[in-house]
């Protein structure tokens, strides 16, 4: 089922930017405007490319208790001897969301996704006990992941 929920232009310039590697983002976040006719970034959420301290804990405090919220993310690690970077879509829709917000969300996701062409990971999650790196490196390779954004695995 399709929401009829719009994609804000801004959000086709920010996901090229970061396709192309040239964004200094590292992590954004999508919000749905007052009206709920459109997704859009999330201005007050984005996580930057040079972020100082564990990458990981601030992108794990940055999704909301009680609202559900949609994330692109920049993704970087290794196995053995391969240094890898991928995008990943998430999509955060928290127990505690209402059932109308969980509704929107899911039936807009895939509009959301036709504006990210080539985004192959996805990783949905409901609890915080599900915000893991352990999860994390399971959504975004098959292969044994050794180090995940600075962290050993």
């Amino acid at each position: 089922m399709a929401s009829g929920v719009r994609i804000d232009d801004c959000i086709s310039a920010e996901f090229q930017e970061m396709k192309l590697r040239k964004s200094k983002k590292k992590v954004i976040f999508f919000c749905f405007t007052e009206d709920e006719k459109f997704i859009t970034l999330d201005k007050e959420k984005e996580i930057l490319v040079d972020h100082k301290g564990d990458f990981f804990q601030t992108l794990k405090s940055m999704f909301p208790e009680k609202k559900c919220c949609y994330a692109l993310i920049d993704v970087n690690y290794s196995t053995g001897e391969t240094l890898r970077q991928d995008l990943m879509f998430v999509m955060w829709t928290p127990d505690t969301a209402t059932i109308k917000q969980k509704m929107l969300f899911a039936s807009s996701k895939s509009s959301l996704k036709q504006a990210l062409p080539g985004v192959q990971k996805q990783w949905e999650i409901q609890s915080r006990e599900d915000l893991t790196l352990q999860q994390l490196a399971e959504k975004i390779s098959n292969s044994k992941i050794k180090c995940l954004e600075g962290h050993n695995l």
